[in-house]
């Protein structure tokens, strides 16, 4: 059994109660099904042939058929709705292991998929496995049971034309074989380019504000349309493949099949044990019923492709190694070390070589230097989003390997450059599910970052809404909210990813107002694009392409006059032009 198909199975197997229930059913409603024929073989036989109509015994005969008919509508619509339930179970299980393993996997692995891909998989994808287990499982089990049901009583009848009519199965086996060699690898490649669509999908109406500033519009629909018609014409591959080799094929079988009936009908009519009426018509209604559960079975044959190749995407994912965060809860005091700290995305090339430093509570570190420098990374690595490489990094004198991420994370706050708002109230955007952070709590970290009066001056306050992506919100207003965050918890270190690169001068100011009253007992890093914020840094470290040029404090660069003492100045005649523009303004 192909070992993807075995896997989602055992998802079922979760559900004995169900599957068995739906089993039973199923047996009952297919011994309902295969026995109608046989009461009207016993009705034209016994009866109608040789002109015996007993009126009892034939509305009898009625009677049990309708009553089987009924039965067998039944039994077939509680399968149906068990197995229903046990793929709805199946998938609402699936997908919240998918979400569950995709909020676990390491930055590395977003570093190398699109988040459309993955969106994919948890809809689409796990939307075809239902297909699996709706229309192909529970399908396939019923239609095998009613083939086996058939032949059974096929034998009963004449052994000799069950084998004519068993000669479909080989046949059909056949067709299934060559399908699934000519189908998977069109099916792979359909599955493929519908998660490059969804890919597009999520990155052009991410990205809609810039392609319309640049005029892109028409570029991108063209792209679009591109992998769109890719993914039709796999389609029509797909369809093509269908249309040849399921049902005319099995149209074809069946025709010669019934042929052969009447053919061996013709020949013994003059002997002297001829084949009856009623024997006959059983084998025909048989026939019939035995070419629709097999064309049913091999028109399915395409959805199970899509359904295992679905799986193997599914499964593929949750079996990317997750991120650690198994370790030694510890209650930090907030030192840092790191010593020769090396680190490469790739492998190959370099982002990080030799650096070190260490941060105490009450004291700040500062990152600059140029786009490309590994500020970013430092802080990345911190954070534990990617394995260390090269060197040491300790918290407290204890490696981060032998520490749970999960407790270190939550005695780190984090300030990053493009904070992210939730969709929800401001109060749950503050707290983010921790629930030990009060009221009190919120309105104190606010008014620490200057960001009170403002919720104050919402009509519902903690809870005012905010869209996703805080769009009601201004620049200003989402970084000083995502400083609040960071702050809610009170954090023993505290790490700012370029916090102020993005934010006017009177957000600037209050920021960096907090920044003074949140550094106290805490050790801060910062990574500052702005070198006027960290002008009071314990230490700064200048980066160059991975290595750190020149460290100390703000008057001791200056004094050496080397690289940090230039971008300063530049950056002072800049902010002091600037100034004075706005000033020109302001008397105009």
């Amino acid at each position: 059994m192909n070992p993807t198909v075995q896997r989602l199975l055992t998802y079922a197997m979760a559900h004995r109660s169900w599957l068995l229930r739906g089993l039973g059913w199923l047996l009952l409603a297919t011994m309902a099904e295969v026995a109608g024929p046989l009461l009207i073989k016993i009705f034209i036989d016994d009866h109608l042939a040789v002109r015996n109509m007993v009126p009892g015994a034939v509305l009898a005969l009625a009677a049990g058929y309708l009553g089987l008919q009924l039965l067998s509508a039944l039994g077939f619509y509680r399968q149906s709705l068990l197995f229903n339930r046990i793929a709805q179970s199946v998938v609402q299980r699936l997908r919240e292991q998918v979400f569950s393993t995709a909020i676990r996997l390491p930055a590395s692995y977003f570093d190398r998929h699109r988040s459309g891909a993955l969106i994919s998989r948890i809809t689409n994808d796990t939307e075809a496995i239902m297909s699996l287990y709706v229309q192909v499982i529970g399908q396939l089990v019923q239609k095998c049971v009613l083939l086996l049901g058939i032949l059974c009583s096929m034998a009963l009848l004449d052994l000799h034309l069950m084998l004519v009519c068993a000669l479909l199965l080989p046949a059909v086996l056949a067709v299934m074989w060559l399908y699934q060699r000519l189908s998977v690898p069109v099916v792979r490649t359909t599955r493929s380019l519908l998660s490059e669509i969804n890919s597009r999908l999520n990155e052009s109406l991410q990205g809609m504000a810039v392609i319309q500033a640049m005029v892109q519009e028409r570029r991108f629909a063209e792209e679009f349309s591109a992998v769109n018609g890719e993914h039709w014409a796999t389609r029509i591959r797909g369809l093509k493949i269908n249309g040849l080799l399921l049902r005319p094929l099995i149209d074809l079988f069946y025709m010669l099949v019934l042929i052969g009936l009447l053919a061996i009908y013709a020949r013994e009519s003059g002997q002297s044990s001829p084949i009856q009426v009623g024997v006959l018509y059983a084998f025909i209604s048989y026939l019939g019923r035995m070419i629709e559960p097999i064309i049913e079975m091999t028109n399915q044959l395409g959805q199970l492709q899509q359904s295992m190749v679905a799986g193997e995407r599914v499964f593929s994912l949750l079996d990317e190694p997750r991120e650690s965060t198994v370790g030694s809860p510890l209650a930090l005091e907030g030192r840092i070390s790191c010593r020769d700290l090396g680190f490469s995305y790739d492998g190959v090339h370099p982002v990080l070589e030799g650096v070190s430093f260490a941060v105490r509570p009450g004291q700040m570190l500062a990152l600059v230097g140029h786009t490309g420098s590994g500020k970013s990374t430092i802080i990345s690595l911190l954070m534990g989003f990617y394995p260390l490489a090269q060197g040491q990094l300790c918290f407290d004198g204890h490696p981060i390997a032998q520490l749970g991420l999960a407790s270190v994370r939550r005695q780190i706050g984090l300030v990053q450059q493009d904070p992210f708002i939730f969709a929800g109230s401001l109060a749950d955007n503050l707290r983010l599910g921790r629930t030990s952070i009060d009221d009190a709590r919120l309105w104190q970290v606010l008014e620490e970052v200057q960001l009170a009066a403002f919720v104050r001056a919402l009509p519902a306050g903690l809870e005012s809404a905010l869209d996703e992506g805080g769009r009601n919100l201004s620049a200003g207003q989402r970084q000083l909210l995502s400083f609040a965050r960071a702050l809610a918890c009170d954090p023993k270190i505290l790490i700012l990813d370029e916090a102020t690169a993005s934010v006017d001068s009177q957000t600037e100011a209050a920021l960096t107002t907090a920044l003074a009253c949140a550094r106290r007992g805490r050790a801060t890093i910062a990574v500052a694009h702005r070198l006027s914020t960290i002008v009071d840094a314990d230490e700064i470290l200048l980066l160059s392409r991975g290595r750190v040029q020149e460290r100390g404090r703000h008057e001791t660069l200056m004094a050496q006059e080397g690289h940090y003492a230039r971008l300063f100045e530049m950056q002072s005649q800049g902010a002091w032009l600037e100034q004075s523009g706005e000033q020109a303004g302001q008397r105009a």
